[in-house]
């Protein structure tokens, strides 16, 4: 009789199981809290070993910690298109200056859209991540704060911008209306289209408050064009 010839060891793939576990505990964070979640019943969903699990995240506060941070870098590329750039400013965005002002309004547009997306099909972690990052000694640790202020101050400091616009005042008040508005539409929105419609009302009045108060009168022509063609719909 032959001998049974042994199995072959699967390759382990760290990156993978690190990501399976962020995943799970994405999952375990938006549904119990913080305080709900272990390494233990992440590793479980996950579905890898409890000891792997604690060779990546030794305990709850390391594993709570990368998963906000995993949610951050998930926005920033939702949202931005392109990452951090490493700092500088993605090419594909348009100047903010008058020239380009109708090139720019698109461009807030569609991010208004991406982001109303997210925080309407990720409202639990969203919340959670928003907590998180308002709490911090420093939100600009936080990957998609910092992108985002920085965008906001570009567009304060340029000529499409009315003066005197205080970017980390209206970071807050923008990204605190956007992670708020899921609560209304869990209430209001059955299914996908409905949850999409949602996310075009709530962009949309995001860029026509932008003619009182940021974008300068010089837009408000092409942005009231630009409403009426894309909104009548929602």
């Amino acid at each position: 009789m032959p001998a049974t010839q042994p199995r072959p060891r699967r390759k382990r793939d760290p990156e993978s199981t690190r990501i399976s576990i962020l995943e799970a505990a994405k999952t375990v964070l938006a549904r119990d809290g913080a305080e709900g979640l272990s390494v233990s019943s992440v590793a479980k969903l996950a579905k890898v070993n409890r000891g792997t699990a604690y060779q990546h995240f030794q305990v709850k506060e390391d594993l709570v910690r990368a998963t906000l941070d995993w949610v951050s870098h998930q926005l920033l590329e939702a949202v931005f298109q392109g990452g951090d750039n490493n700092g500088e400013r993605p090419d594909n965005l348009p100047k903010p200056d008058l020239e380009h002002l109708p090139d720019v309004i698109n461009g807030m547009a569609a991010f208004n859209q991406r982001l109303a997306e997210y925080a309407i099909e990720n409202p639990d972690i969203g919340r959670i991540w928003l907590f998180d990052v308002l709490s911090r000694e420093n939100p600009k640790d936080d990957v998609f704060y910092k992108r985002f202020e920085q965008a906001l101050r570009e567009l304060a400091e340029s000529d499409a911008s009315e003066e005197d616009m205080d970017p980390e005042v209206l970071s807050v008040l923008m990204l605190t209306g956007y992670f708020l508005w899921p609560v209304w539409v869990r209430s209001h929105a059955k299914g996908k289209k409905a949850r999409k419609l949602m996310a075009q009302r709530y962009a949309g009045e995001v860029m026509r408050l932008s003619m009182h108060g940021v974008l300068r009168t010089d837009s408000h022509a092409i942005l009231k064009a630009y409403l009426k063609k894309n909104l009548a719909q929602a």
